[in-house]
């Protein structure tokens, strides 16, 4: 998979700014003045055979089988383990009678994510700290770290996973009052977490997010005395779109402004 990364990578510009979506950073971005080490790219539906021939026919009009096979089965294969971890948290919490029809409305996003070094005159912060706003993100690295999560007192910790492993975390829509989930209106704590840059290699990551294209809306046997109501009905794609307005970006908690009761 981290080779397909570095050849897609390494696409001239004027190829990789193809890959285009009316959805906030579902398609390519570049190196900016706020997070100049990263360059990303998604693929949109990326379980879908036929989304990732489109994606790849996209880049090379000429077609890359061996890119698009690979891309296919890494996310089609990361696809289960997220489900996995889905049924556990609704086993867990006791209403996996909603796991089935909340499978069937899931869209996941393949993202994926090239960090370069920094130079002298520039900060080695590769990504701002940020939550998800996912259900789920499921993320693995090349033997280049970098990923920090932050602590409940503060402390930023960094997360160094063995060889294949993967890193797997609640995004704001499985969240959030005080970083908590609004699926599980306040139960599940969603990490905050950002890149930082040390040496001089290049850092590929891929992630996989996961996105209901329903409202989401918190099971009614999660509200209870302890756990009243906390969130209004959303849509996900919603709240991206609220991230990138004015009052989004200035928001502690996104999801709070957004659809706090």
């Amino acid at each position: 998979m981290f080779k397909a990364l570095k050849e897609l990578f390494d696409l001239p510009l004027e190829t990789k700014i193809l890959n285009t979506s009316p959805k906030p950073y579902f398609g390519y971005i570049a190196e900016a003045p706020t997070r100049p080490l990263l360059e990303g790219m998604g693929s949109d539906d990326a379980p879908t055979p036929e989304k990732v021939f489109s994606f790849t026919n996209l880049l090379w009009p000429e077609g890359n089988r061996s890119f698009c096979e690979t891309v296919h089965s890494f996310t089609t294969r990361v696809t289960g383990l997220e489900q996995t971890v889905t049924r556990m948290v609704f086993e867990n919490y006791g209403v996996v009678k909603y796991y089935d029809s909340h499978i069937e409305s899931m869209n996941y996003l393949l993202r994926v994510m090239k960090y370069r070094k920094c130079e002298e005159s520039e900060s080695n912060l590769g990504a701002t700290p940020h939550t998800d706003k996912s259900y789920i993100t499921v993320l693995h690295q090349n033997q280049v770290h970098g990923l920090e999560v932050q602590t409940t007192s503060g402390d930023w910790i960094k997360v160094t996973p063995t060889d294949g492993s993967f890193t797997v975390m609640t995004g704001d829509s499985f969240l959030v009052i005080g970083h908590m989930t609004a699926w599980s209106n306040g139960r599940l704590q969603c990490p905050i977490h950002r890149v930082v840059m040390e040496g001089d290699n290049t850092r590929y990551s891929v992630g996989l997010f996961a996105f209901s294209r329903k409202l989401v809306e918190v099971p009614k046997e999660l509200v209870d005395e302890q756990h009243p109501l906390r969130f209004k009905p959303f849509s996900q794609i919603g709240l991206l779109n609220f991230m990138m307005t004015e009052e989004g970006r200035k928001a502690e908690s996104t999801v709070k402004a957004y659809c706090g009761i």
